[in-house]
């Protein structure tokens, strides 16, 4: 993927390296950042489950660090199954939201899919704004769960 983004402007500075496990707690951080008001607005923010649960789940092969010169700037989960890619995870601190990046990495997965013949599923809180980027990106909803939707390219 990286190699896809080397010609975006957007990407310009950054570099995606392996996650390790010793990155767990930096992740979530970056996580509770993230999503902590869409999680509060759909079901309520349980600190204790919440990091319970991302620790329980944390795959760090899955995980690729979005690093802007030294500084964590986002992450991206991804999983590759025989017919789809599932992202499962795309977020970014608040100063590099709005900007493009996002925009390109989804981009990257999407050529990537294509490449391969592959859909590129995910699923997003129905309150959290970024549906409108996946739209926009020509994701469209195949099932909605009343909380979440999920949508696929």
């Amino acid at each position: 993927m990286a190699a896809r983004l080397a010609g975006n402007a957007a990407f310009r500075g950054c570099a995606l390296t392996p996650a390790s496990r010793a990155d767990e707690d930096r992740l979530f951080a970056l996580h509770r950042d993230a999503m902590r008001d869409y999680v509060d607005a759909t079901w309520g923010w349980d600190e204790a489950w919440q990091r319970d649960f991302f620790a329980r789940t944390y795959a760090p092969g899955r995980h690729a660090l979005i690093v802007r010169g030294e500084a964590l700037v986002g992450r991206i989960c991804l999983t590759r199954h025989w017919r789809r890619l599932l992202l499962r995870d795309i977020e970014l601190i608040a100063a590099e939201r709005n900007g493009g990046l996002g925009t390109a990495i989804i981009g990257a997965v999407l050529e990537l899919a294509a490449s391969d013949r592959r859909v590129v599923d995910l699923v997003v809180l129905k309150c959290n704004p970024a549906q409108r980027l996946y739209a926009r990106l020509g994701f469209a909803v195949i099932a909605d769960d009343g909380a979440r939707l999920t949508m696929r390219v």
